[in-house]
């Protein structure tokens, strides 16, 4: 839940492992210790969304976690951040937006060694959406003391015998009807695309249907329906930047208008035990208008992406602890 940086900080002198999440000024506020932090301002509490710029999102790691490894991973060690994860835990990813290592997460991460064998959970860090492009998103090693804009910080929790980590996901978009879109290259932005086999300007096509853009476009990855959501579209350049990468090959549609996205997200998540950490997107905080309304149990950031192994847009992840 969202605490001060008081309470934050009697937790911390108290050796406690803690995933947090706030605006930057709070978290440099922080004392050293066992904890790993992003920086966003928004926030789904107990209450219902909240935008706060003076309290700390804290998810405090199970009693039942044996061990923790913090580590700092650069572009060049991103790839084997897997090697230093337990045979039996999780690890927990803050990745800084905009960044080297969140573009190749985003594109690479299925290569990783590893990735499916072991849960990796978490989260893209931001900033107030008024300071995007003014103000760098910046994540924090709270054992080291160091903020980077540039590397990602992982933390390795280890689970006894008897304990297992789950990573659960939940989307409430599906394709629409509308057009086969495709990519002719992998990539963050795009100007030309194929709409149904002939040669298009993406942003002229999405102007010239009338396609709203808080809608992300969806594609089917083994099963799985995935979002890229729209960061940007640009009239006089043609092109059009994406929170994730599309991929080229991969057949995407606009995904179907959502009427009631609190009443979509309630219809699908659980009413069982709470997560030990959840997280969601800040697009579906934005246009959804959730500030003061609930999303079922679900609390934690809302994030410029989320991870669940992979990279994902507009869906709410979890992580369970079972046994």
């Amino acid at each position: 839940m969202l605490q001060t940086v008081d309470e934050v900080n009697e937790m911390i002198r108290a050796g406690q492992a803690l995933f947090l999440a706030g605006d930057e000024a709070v978290l440099r506020a922080l004392s050293p210790g066992n904890w790993i932090a992003g920086t966003i301002p928004y926030f789904m509490d107990q209450g219902g969304g909240v935008c706060s710029r003076d309290r700390i999102f804290v998810t405090p790691l199970p009693e039942c976690v044996t061990a923790i490894e913090v580590r700092s991973n650069s572009l060049s060690t991103l790839p084997d951040i897997l090697k230093d994860a337990p045979e039996n835990g999780f690890t927990l990813l803050i990745l800084p937006a905009g960044s080297p290592v969140h573009a190749a997460y985003a594109r690479d991460a299925s290569s990783y060694p590893g990735i499916f064998a072991k849960p990796v959970i978490g989260w893209v860090a931001g900033v107030h959406v008024s300071e995007i492009g003014t103000k760098l998103p910046q994540v924090v090693n709270g054992v080291t003391g160091v903020w980077s804009s540039e590397d990602a910080v992982a933390m390795h929790a280890s689970l006894p015998a008897g304990k297992l980590a789950e990573i659960d996901t939940i989307n409430v978009f599906k394709p629409g009807t509308g057009p086969a879109i495709c990519f002719p290259a992998t990539g963050f932005e795009a100007a030309s695309c194929q709409v149904d086999g002939a040669s298009a300007n993406f942003a002229d096509y999405l102007k010239r249907s009338g396609s709203d853009v808080r809608f992300p476009l969806t594609a089917d990855y083994n099963g799985a329906v995935i979002n890229v959501c729209i960061q940007s579209v640009d009239q006089a350049t043609g092109v059009v930047r994406f929170y994730a990468p599309v991929f080229e090959g991969v057949e995407y549609r606009l995904a179907a208008p959502l009427d009631d996205y609190v009443g979509a997200f309630e219809s699908l998540v659980d009413k069982g035990e709470p997560p030990m950490f959840s997280c969601n997107c800040v697009l579906n905080y934005l246009y959804s208008e959730l500030e003061g309304r609930k999303t079922g149990s679900a609390t934690g950031p809302m994030t410029f992406g989320e991870i669940a192994n992979l990279l994902l847009n507009q869906t709410l992840v979890r992580l369970f602890i079972r046994g």
